[in-house]
């Protein structure tokens, strides 16, 4: 008998180290940079987190390439980005994939990319001058940068890596609904800026006429019959293939979030700013914000205000609802058209909503409501982020 027991025991074990090697070999996570780095002459990084697609496919990871290399051009001299990728297919197959790109392979594993991995990465690197997140999220579970994985503003990662990043970073949470928690809690810890969303994000790709349109046809998003363009000849000093990643960027929705995790009636189409702690205001916050809506991917900017109304406004097929929206920002005025819900009234410290739990698909979910603030957010912003650039 005992020795039945013995052998149950040993197959149990076994049957335990095989399911964990399993476990571990379906969650690995690559490190890689755009080019070969001398890290001799390197001050300063830039980290770009790129979350697991499932049905996004490899958009996660194409936005992350794409805002890197927008980096990598603003700032050519000693500083440097890296991207961590949380796996999508299986070491071998998303080696290749970096491989086929032309990307520079530091790291490829099979451990899951949890906020320890993340932590380590990043104190081994320089100082950040730049954290972003392109993934998932959901309004108060958090980031998820890896299936089962979530990271909120309480999670110990923001602790550990306060301490490396420099005086003048801030963190861009590239998701849906990062800006009615997550962002002002984490900007709190951090005591830097910190950019959230108030809708959902979707990815929005270069179109034949040089312009950024989110790609759902049906909708109304981008003109009809217009195709996308395969090499990116309009944003950066050279060419670009979009089947290497450089062609797409993450922006909010210009409508109210609709989804798995509930139906708000509230909320705003751009990023918002948060730096939510004693020296709001400040220089370091300032010039924080400035950089993030400056490395934005921008095509055909002139000028600072340029920027400033690319990153604001949303665009759809209809240049009218750009175009609306860009003198809202300095008129004010009734007429939105450019967003079909309520918006918020948010400063840097927050967002001024109410929120209430209800059963979606049998699901408990929490939904956040308000009073219309009508185009006031949107002049409020402008005015905030046209002051930000007088700090870069």
């Amino acid at each position: 008998m005992k020795s039945i027991q013995s052998f149950k025991g040993v197959l149990w074990s076994f049957l335990a180290a095989l399911m964990m090697l399993a476990s571990t070999s379906a969650h690995a996570y690559s490190v890689f940079t755009l080019k070969k780095v001398n890290w001799s002459r390197v001050k300063t990084v830039d980290v770009f987190i790129a979350g697991y697609g499932e049905e996004m496919g490899l958009q996660f990871l194409y936005g992350a390439i794409t805002r890197a290399k927008v980096h990598e051009e603003t700032y050519p001299d000693s500083r440097a980005q890296v991207i961590i990728w949380a796996e999508e297919f299986n070491k071998r197959k998303d080696r290749q994939i970096l491989r086929d790109r032309g990307m520079h392979i530091m790291e490829v594993n099979t451990w899951h990319l949890r906020e320890n991995s993340i932590v380590k990465i990043i104190k081994d690197l320089p100082p950040v001058s730049s954290l972003h997140i392109v993934s998932h999220n959901a309004a108060v579970e958090g980031v998820a940068v890896q299936s089962n994985s979530r990271m909120n503003a309480d999670a110990d990662l923001w602790q550990e890596i306060k301490s490396r990043l420099t005086s003048d970073a801030y963190v861009f949470l590239h998701g849906c609904n990062t800006g009615y928690l997550v962002a002002p809690g984490i900007s709190r810890v951090l005591e830097r800026p910190v950019f959230g969303s108030l809708t959902s994000t979707d990815f929005q790709q270069v179109f034949d006429n040089g312009q950024w349109y989110h790609n759902n046809s049906g909708w109304g998003q981008y003109p009809s019959g217009m195709g996308k363009k395969k090499v990116n000849d309009v944003l950066y000093s050279s060419n670009e293939s979009c089947w290497r990643g450089f062609c797409h960027r993450m922006m909010p929705n210009e409508h109210t979030y609709r989804g798995y995790w509930g139906d708000y009636e509230v909320g705003l189409p751009y990023y918002k700013a948060f730096c939510n702690y004693n020296s709001s205001g400040s220089a370091n916050c300032m010039k924080g914000i400035a950089h993030g809506v400056r490395t934005t991917p921008t095509i055909g900017a002139r000028s600072w205000q340029d920027r400033v109304e690319d990153f604001l406004c949303p665009r759809m097929a209809d240049p009218a609802v750009h175009e609306s929206c860009v003198a809202a920002l300095k008129n004010g005025g009734d007429r939105r058209d450019f967003f079909r819900g309520k918006t918020l009234d948010c400063s840097l410290k927050g967002c001024d909503f109410e929120s209430y739990w209800t059963r979606k698909s049998g699901v408990k979910v929490i939904n956040f409501t308000g009073k219309d603030k009508g185009t006031k957010p949107f002049e409020k912003e402008f005015k905030l982020l046209m002051e930000a650039g007088k700090y870069l």
